[in-house]
């Protein structure tokens, strides 16, 4: 590839000279690494599409410690950082919890005479719970109180379902696996 696209923009006449051959394989090879350099530049211009080297970039810029991260870690918490805004009012903060833990992986609820936020965690996104507590500790009133527990009730995702039915799909008690009751709300 590196011979022939130099050569592409010659006429006929010049390109069939070996001189121009061998400069076109010198120029190719050049041409391809611009060509790499100029799509590295162009996917380190996005978090989102960043490798190592762009996401250290945006991490300095915003004043995060890359040195320690994973690369998807990295890129999460660049994102956060980017993409960070008050979540007000209830409805917005509900529209970030959607995007962050899923709509079935999360409820939330404000009981306003206590002056207390309750995020009652899905098992499935406990990985989640130390980010959601360090980001919401952030954008919350100081006043509000923050509890994050998680949901391992399992008793009330099975209650609509009869003993036959849990027998036809050979659950035994102890059994059953957070990722099988995911499905079932």
């Amino acid at each position: 590839m590196s011979a022939e696209r130099y050569l592409t923009y010659l006429p006929d006449s010049m390109a069939e000279l070996k001189e121009f051959q061998t400069l076109g394989a010198v120029e190719g090879e050049i041409l391809a690494e611009e060509e790499a350099a100029k799509e590295e530049m162009i996917r380190n211009q996005w978090i989102v599409s960043a490798d190592r080297k762009g996401l250290t970039r945006f991490a300095a810029m915003m004043g995060l410690e890359s040195r320690g991260k994973e690369t998807e870690e990295l890129r999460a918490e660049a994102l956060y950082r980017w993409n960070f805004h008050s979540p007000y009012p209830f409805f917005t903060l509900l529209d970030w919890l959607d995007g962050f833990c899923g709509a079935d992986g999360y409820t939330a609820e404000v009981i306003r005479e206590e002056y207390r936020l309750v995020v009652l965690l899905e098992v499935h996104n406990k990985e989640k719970k130390a980010f959601l507590e360090k980001y919401l500790r952030r954008v919350i009133p100081a006043n509000i109180t923050l509890e994050i527990p998680l949901n391992r009730n399992t008793h009330g995702k099975l209650k609509p379902f009869t003993h036959g039915q849990m027998k036809a799909w050979e659950w035994r008690y102890g059994g059953i696996s957070y990722e099988d009751l995911r499905g079932l709300v």
